[in-house]
C-alpha cells in the first residue's frame, strides 16, 4: 500500500538544482562492499551465498545492481553517455549525489540520514520490500536518496524512481520499454510498501522452456516477487528479490508414492540389508514382495498407509490424479514429512522461498474410521499441512534451513469447503496461508455479482474462508486467479475492468494479502501485457486509478494510435468475456456433435424472444472480433513510429489467433444448426468455411504453445480450439 505520497514540488529538480537542468556530473553512491566495481557485484549473483545467515553480500549484489539500472537509464533519459558515475560509498564526491541504500549498508547515508530525516527504524517499519525516496538540498548540493527497508526495498525504490521519471516496462524486452528525455521531474518525498506481499505468477516451468532474462528484469522493475523454482537460476532471481515457489499436485508422487522403493532395511524382507533400519513398525498388513520383483516398494511395505476405498487399501496413485494417502496414519504422514522437507533441506527444493503442498489435483481421500473421525476433507488436509509446517521449522531450529519458507495450501476443488473445526492453536498463520482458486469462475460478470450462479459458489466459499465471523480459519489468503487458464489455451483475453473491479473491491477488501494468476505466457503477449502490467500495479496498490494507468498505457505504447487501440482492447474485451462457456461449453459439444450446443443462458447463439441472454452471444462475439478487426487494421495503417508499429504487429498476430478460433467456432455452429434443419447446401457452404479456417490454426503452431505445461500442450491452434473433431461430426451429416 502507498503509505506516503508527498509532492512538494511540480517543477523542482530530484537530480538537479532548483529550477535547472539535471546536473553534470551527478554520482551514484553505493557499497561495493568487497568487490572492485558496481558492475562486479551487482552482476555477481553466481559468487553470492544466497543460504546462509549473512545477509552483508547479499545486499552488495542487490544494491549495486540497482544501482548499475539507474545509471544505464538516467544516461539513456539524458542522452549523458558519461554521467552517472558510480562509486563505492567510502569514496564520494563533492557534488549532487544519489545514493543508493540506507544507513545501515551505504556510509554516506548513514553520515547523512539524520540531516535528511529518514532513520534505519523507520526504513525497517516499511518492511523489506518497501522503500523511501527522499530528496533534499544540503550545502548547496542535491542530495537523492533510495533506500529501502531491505535490499529489495532499494531496488524498486530505484524503478520508482524512474518510473516517476516516466520510464515505463510494459513486457520483456526493448521493443516494451518506453524511455524517454527527461531533464525534469518533481521533487519527492515518498515511502511506499506493498499492499500484497506476494505479487507474480504460478508457472510451471520444469516441462518448458524459461521465459529468460528479459522477463524476469521486467518482473523486478514492475515490483514482482514470485515465480517458479523448477529450471529457474536462483541467484538471478535471488538478486531480483523474486522469491521462488516450489511443488504442486506431484507432492505424494515425490515423497510418499506407493510405488516407489521402501528407503529401509525391512526385517522380513531380504534383499535391503544395506538401507537404514527400519523406524516404523511392521504392518500387520504386510504382504511381501507381491509383485515378485525383488523390490520392495512403499504400498507393499505398508498397505495401512494409503487410502481405504470400499473396504480395501489401494495405491491410488495416477501421476498428479488419484486417491490421497491416508493422513490419519502417523507413520505415513512422518514418512511424507521428513521426505518433502529434506528436499527442501538438500534437494531439489532447497532454494524455494514458498512450498505448494498440495494434495491430488480433485483428489478422492481415505475412506477409514480414523480419517473420517478428522473431520472434512479441509480438517484433515490442515491437519497434513500443520505437521508440515511443524517439521520445516525443526528443521530451521536445527540450522538445516536457514531461510523463511512460506508454506501454500489448497483451497480449491475438493478441499474449497473451510473446515468444520478449529485449528490448534499452534497452527502457525504467518507462515501457512490458502490460496483459494476459482477455477471455472466466469468472467462475464465481476467476482462478486450477486446473480451470477457460476460465480455464486465461490462468494460462499471465499466468505467462509475470510469473513465469516464464525470461521475457523483466521489467517491470510491467496488469490490464484485464472487469467491464462489451461483450457483458455493463451487466447487474447482481455480483463482490464474485470481487474479494476475484482482486485480491490473484493480480493484486497475481502483480506487477500497474496495475488497471482496461471499461466503467464513466455512470449507473444500481444494484449497481454496490459493484465501483466495492471496486475503489477494493482497488487501494490489496490487503490491505484486504473482509468489514469490505462490512460497512461494507451499513451505510452501507443503514441498516435493510442485512442483506436483503448477501443481495441475494450471491445476485445466485450469478445472474450464469455470465454469460459466458449472453451470449457461450447467448444467441448461441438468436438462431441451434441445436439444441443447452446444448452444455458451464459452462452446462447443469438438473442431471441424468450431466451434468457446472460452473457455475449455468439453472434454477438463475432461481431465484437470484427470490430476488433476494423480498429487494428486502422491502427496498423496509420503512420506511426516503428517501435509502435512493432507493438502493435504482435497484438494482431495474438488477436488473428482468438478471431480465427471464435469463427472457427461460429462456422460449425451455424453448420450444425442448418444440417440439422435440413438445409444441407446452406449446411456445406459454413462447413467449407469452417475447414478453411481449421487449416489456418493448424498453421499457427506458436500462439497456443507458449503457456501451457507440456502435458496438456497442443501442437497447434486447430488442436488448441478443443473442437478439432467438430468436422468430423458435420462430414458424416452432410453425406
Amino acid at each position: 500500500m502507498k503509505t506516503t505520497s508527498v509532492v512538494l514540488s511540480s517543477v523542482l529538480l530530484i537530480l538537479g538544482p532548483a529550477g535547472g537542468h539535471v546536473s553534470a556530473e551527478t554520482t551514484i553512491v553505493v557499497n561495493f562492499g568487497p568487490c572492485a566495481s558496481a558492475a562486479v557485484a551487482g552482476r555477481g549473483e553466481a559468487k553470492v551465498n544466497w543460504l546462509d545467515v549473512d545477509n552483508t553480500d547479499d545486499t552488495v549484489c542487490t544494491e549495486c545492481f540497482a544501482a548499475l539500472e539507474l545509471q544505464c537509464y538516467l544516461r539513456k533519459m539524458t542522452g549523458r553517455a558519461d554521467d552517472f558515475a558510480i562509486v563505492d560509498d567510502g569514496n564520494a564526491p563533492d557534488g549532487e549525489l544519489i545514493l543508493v541504500g540506507g544507513p545501515q549498508s551505504n556510509a554516506v547515508s548513514r553520515e547523512l540520514a539524520n540531516r535528511l530525516g529518514v532513520s534505519a527504524e523507520s526504513l525497517s517499519e516499511l518492511g523489506q520490500e518497501g522503500y523511501r525516496i527522499k530528496a533534499a538540498t544540503l550545502d548547496g548540493r542535491r542530495i537523492t536518496l533510495v533506500a529501502g527497508g531491505g535490499r529489495v526495498g532499494t531496488l524498486y525504490g530505484a524503478y520508482d524512481l524512474l518510473y516517476r521519471m516516466s520510464c515505463r516496462w510494459f513486457g520483456p524486452g526493448e521493443l516494451h520499454d518506453v524511455v524517454p528525455h527527461a531533464e525534469k521531474v518533481s521533487e519527492l518525498d515518498i515511502s511506499e510498501r506493498p499492499a500484497f506481499s506476494v505479487r507474480g505468477f504460478r508457472a510451471r516451468t520444469w516441462d518448458r522452456p524459461e521465459p529468460g532474462l528479459g522477463f524476469f528484469l521486467w518482473m523486478a522493475r514492475n515490483r514482482l516477487n514470485l515465480w517458479s523454482l523448477e529450471k529457474s537460476d536462483p541467484a538471478l532471481l535471488r538478486k531480483l528479490g523474486i522469491k521462488m515457489a516450489c511443488g504442486g499436485h506431484t507432492a505424494m508422487h515425490l515423497f510418499l508414492n506407493p510405488g516407489a522403493a521402501y528407503p529401509y532395511d525391512h526385517p522380513s524382507f531380504k534383499g535391503d540389508e544395506k538401507e537404514s533400519k527400519d523406524p516404523y513398525a511392521q504392518s500387520a498388513q504386510y504382504s511381501g514382495d507381491a509383485d515378485k520383483d525383488r523390490k520392495l516398494t512403499y504400498f507393499e511395505a505398508h498397505p495401512e498407509w494409503f487410502a481405504l476405498v470400499d473396504g480395501r487399501r489401494i495405491p491410488g496413485l495416477r501421476g498428479e490424479w488419484g486417491t490421497n494417502f491416508c493422513t490419519s496414519n502417523r507413520d505415513a504422514a512422518a514418512e511424507f514429512v521428513k521426505n518433502h522437507v529434506q528436499a527442501l533441506i538438500d534437494g531439489e527444493y532447497q532454494h524455494a522461498d514458498m512450498v505448494r503442498l498440495w494434495t491430488l489435483d480433485g483428489g478422492k481421500w481415505c475412506q477409514c474410521d480414523a480419517c473420517k473421525t478428522l473431520g472434512n476433507r479441509t480438517d484433515r488436509y490442515l491437519r497434513l499441512v500443520q505437521e508440515f509446517d511443524q517439521g520445516i521449522k525443526k528443521a530451521q531450529a536445527e540450522g538445516k534451513i536457514n531461510r523463511p519458507i512460506i508454506v501454500r495450501f489448497l483451497v480449491y476443488a475438493d478441499v474449497l469447503e473451510p473446515p468444520t473445526r478449529p485449528l490448534p492453536r499452534d497452527f502457525d498463520y504467518k507462515s501457512c496461508v490458502g490460496t483459494f482458486f476459482p477455477i471455472g469462475r466466469c468472467y462475464v460478470h465481476n467476482f462478486d455479482h450477486p446473480d451470477c450462479p457460476a460465480n455464486a459458489g465461490y462468494l460462499r466459499q471465499l466468505h467462509g474462508w475470510a469473513v465469516d465471523p464464525d470461521r475457523h480459519y483466521e489467517g491470510q489468503l491467496c488469490i490464484g486467479e485464472y487469467y491464462n487458464i489451461s483450457g483458455f489455451r493463451s487466447l487474447p483475453i482481455c480483463f482490464m475492468h474485470t481487474m479494476a473491479n475484482d482486485i480491490p473491491k473484493y480480493y484486497h477488501k475481502g483480506g487477500a494479502r497474496h495475488f497471482h494468476y496461471m499461466h503467464c505466457t513466455n512470449g507473444n503477449w500481444g494484449n497481454k501485457a496490459l493484465t501483466n502490467y495492471q496486475m503489477a500495479r494493482q497488487i501494490w496498490d489496490p487503490d491505484a486509478d486504473c482509468e489514469a494507468l490505462w490512460e497512461d498505457y494507451f499513451a505510452r505504447r501507443y503514441g498516435p494510435v493510442a485512442g483506436t487501440m483503448r477501443r481495441f482492447y475494450e471491445s476485445l474485451e466485450q469478445m472474450l468475456a464469455n470465454a469460459r462457456e466458449l472453451k470449457y461449453g461450447l467448444a467441448r459439444r461441438l468436438d462431441k456433435g451434441s445436439e444441443n450446443l447452446f444448452p444455458n443462458s451464459h452462452l446462447q447463439y443469438r438473442r431471441e424472444p424468450g431466451v434468457e441472454c446472460e452473457g455475449p452471444t455468439l453472434v454477438e462475439i463475432v461481431g465484437h472480433a470484427e470490430t476488433c478487426r476494423k480498429l487494428v487494421d486502422e491502427a496498423m495503417a496509420a503512420e506511426i513510429p516503428d517501435p509502435i508499429k512493432a507493438r502493435i504487429k504482435e497484438d494482431e498476430r495474438l488477436f488473428k489467433y482468438g478471431e480465427r478460433t471464435v469463427t472457427y467456432y461460429d462456422a460449425c455452429a451455424q453448420a450444425f444448426e442448418l444440417v440439422r434443419a435440413g438445409e444441407k447446401d446452406e449446411a456445406r457452404r459454413h462447413y467449407a468455411e469452417a475447414r478453411r479456417i481449421a487449416e489456418l490454426l493448424r498453421k499457427d503452431v506458436t500462439s497456443a504453445t507458449l503457456f501451457v505445461p507440456a502435458i496438456i500442450a497442443r501442437p497447434d491452434a486447430f488442436a488448441a480450439s478443443g473442437a478439432s473433431r467438430a468436422l468430423e461430426h458435420l462430414e458424416k451429416l452432410l453425406r
